[in-house]
């Protein structure tokens, strides 16, 4: 972590070298035995301006430190004053208006730092200094003790995203086997492409860690004489293959649904089976939007160049979307625009011409506990107006990773409230609360999308990682959101007429700058 340039020891995405450098001291040292505790770019209401445009403008300075009263502002400009080129004019009549209101307003004081500063010998040394000598100076009778955290304090502080990490890494090595089964890849192969193929330092890290319990798994799997799923695949086309009389001229159609999930393997089971069967008719169904499963190894390419791997393909699109409003279809038509070559362009139509904007719940507080308190009191309320007027089964819940305190936050007001939520539920007498995952191929005419966020857990999932698998795929990954992106279209089309999005300002998904025109943002 220490490596990144613009991330922080504890995950945080920042602007600049210096920001990094000035975050990541402030987080290992304590003073007078306490964390420090401070603030990046945390609005300044006091230093509120008025743009050229007549618009009130808030700065964010790069850290506050609340305790003491103390803002840092690590400026842009080289050991001369010089600005970068590419910056837009006025950064420094921007940087004297700031000093200006320090001037103006004793209730703070202002540490300055720049880029030229960070280029010289001892940088930390020296703002350290500025930073003891600040803190003295405006409480001069008491004492203040600085100390660096020790290696283990550090750890300790940013165990929680190393732990959650960790804490995948056998679901991921299990991900790992699948798909280099489902490529019909060997441990042997894949040690050969290791070494013969340029890899980032972490996809080969965790290829070799994965390979150790692979070659495991399979010794286990040869001395207890099982197989398993990817198995039955792989030697049902071996046998095909080995007995020419096996299934020949047996079949006249074979029908393949949720056709968008295919794989490598089970493509080539597909060809074996044609091969054998010279008259028979291959009949696809499927939606290149809705595939989402590329954890069990499924590569949309069989399905966006189907010409390629089929002879005399006729292709017909279902256009009318009998399920949703116009506005829902037409907000997953634009969303799914993004992914660019990585689908099929095709019109859709909706049905039913009614339209709704999505509603954006979007709440301002920085504390995540604070937020997720009330998305979780807001949401269960709403589900009860509903549930007065639609049957609880019309109303869906969802969520993209089940590592959010917020679902039991949700179970216990609903508890509290009398309002009928469960998990996974397929009761009737319920308003289900489950994963996109789940809920592909279901529908209900309300649904509600919970933390579509940017982050770990938020949309899209930070904390899996696609790229540690392609040591183990016959294809490299392009653009790592496009799936993602398919997830989120999933959730919003299991609607019939209504959407309520719940996220936290300033930490919003980028999909939802995709689908801005079709939403109404309503802050709290």
């Amino acid at each position: 972590m220490q490596n990144l340039t613009y991330t922080t020891l504890d995950g945080k995405k920042v602007k600049s070298e210096g920001e990094r450098t000035i975050f990541n001291f402030l987080f290992t040292h304590k003073i007078n035995k306490k964390y420090i505790n401070f603030l990046y770019e945390h609005p300044a209401e006091w230093m509120n301006y008025t743009d050229e445009k007549g618009e009130i403008k808030t700065p964010k300075p790069d850290f506050f430190l609340p305790e003491y009263n103390i803002y840092i502002e690590n400026w842009a400009i080289d050991e001369r004053g010089n600005v970068p080129e590419w910056f837009e004019s006025g950064y420094k009549e921007g940087m004297k208006a700031k000093r200006d209101k320090f001037k103006n307003r004793k209730k703070y004081s202002l540490i300055e730092t720049s880029y030229g500063e960070l280029k010289t010998n001892n940088f930390l040394g020296h703002f350290e200094d500025k930073l003891v000598k600040e803190i003295r100076r405006r409480y001069p009778n008491k004492d203040f003790i600085f100390t660096e955290m020790g290696y283990s304090d550090i750890v300790e502080r940013v165990w929680k995203n190393c732990k959650e990490s960790m804490e995948r890494n056998p679901k991921d090595i299990a991900t790992f086997i699948t798909k280099a089964k489902t490529n019909g890849l060997t441990p042997e192969k894949i040690l050969e492409r290791l070494e013969n193929e340029k890899w980032s330092p972490k996809q080969k890290a965790f290829a070799e860690l994965a390979l150790v319990i692979y070659m495991q798994y399979e010794k286990e799997l040869r001395l207890t004489n099982e197989i398993d799923f990817s198995d039955m695949i792989n030697q049902a086309i071996v046998k095909l293959e080995m007995n020419k009389s096996l299934y020949e001229n047996s079949f006249d159609h074979i029908l393949i649904d949720e056709y968008q999930d295919i794989s490598r393997q089970r493509y080539l089971l597909i060809k074996a089976l044609m091969a054998k069967n010279r008259n028979c008719k291959l009949f696809c169904v499927g939606d290149d939007w809705q595939s989402i499963m590329g954890f069990t190894g499924s590569n949309l390419e069989f399905f966006i160049k189907f010409q390629d791997y089929f002879d005399h393909p006729a292709r017909t699109d279902l256009s009318i979307n009998y399920r949703s409003i116009k506005s829902i279809v037409e907000t997953g038509a634009e969303l799914i625009k993004y992914n660019g070559d990585g689908q099929l362009k095709k019109l859709t139509i909706a049905n039913n011409n009614h339209e709704k904007k999505i509603r954006v719940i979007s709440y301002s507080h920085k504390n995540p506990s604070t937020y997720q308190q009330q998305t979780a009191e807001h949401c269960v309320n709403l589900v009860k107006e509903y549930q007065m007027k639609y049957s609880p089964q019309d109303i869906m819940i969802l969520y993209r990773s089940r590592k959010i305190q917020l679902l039991n936050l949700i179970i216990e007001y609903a508890g509290i409230n009398n309002v009928k939520i469960q998990v996974d539920s397929k009761s009737p007498r319920y308003s289900p609360l489950m994963t996109v995952h789940k809920s592909k191929g279901l529908q209900a005419k309300v649904v509600f999308l919970l933390c579509v966020d940017a982050g770990l857990y938020g949309f899209p999932s930070e904390i899996e990682d696609p790229f540690i698998f392609e040591p183990a795929m016959d294809r490299k990954l392009n653009i790592k959101e496009e799936e993602e992106r398919r997830l989120f279209y999933v959730a919003i089309t299991r609607s019939k007429e209504e959407v309520i999005i719940y996220t936290q300002k300033d930490n919003e998904s980028m999909f939802l700058d995709e689908i801005q025109k079709y939403t109404e943002v309503i802050e709290f």
